[in-house]
């Protein structure tokens, strides 16, 4: 069975991200993120998950390290555009 969202899965995995993160701040793991998404009404697996951070990573949104043998560190890499220079000042 399907489930549908209000967003794209990449979209509702990246915001989770930047919340958890605290906008790049600190890093996560990928069980943090999928607890995280779980709690809040997306039924993903991990699988998914994992393909959901590869896309993202291929646009150089984030980056995925092994932490451990079972665990993925997820850090999400600052643009550092103008217009986020401006926001994070004011």
């Amino acid at each position: 069975m399907s489930v549908w969202y209000n967003q794209p899965l990449i979209n509702a995995v990246y915001d989770a991200l930047k919340e958890l993160t605290q906008n790049g701040k600190v890093p996560v793991t990928d069980g943090q993120l999928l607890s995280y998404l779980l709690k809040n009404g997306y039924s993903i697996s991990s699988v998914d998950l994992m393909k959901t951070l590869l896309r993202l990573e291929i646009m150089g949104l984030v980056h995925v390290s092994s932490s451990t043998k079972e665990d993925r560190q997820i850090e999400l890499i600052n643009r550092g555009g103008p217009q986020e220079a401006a926001h994070e000042k004011g």
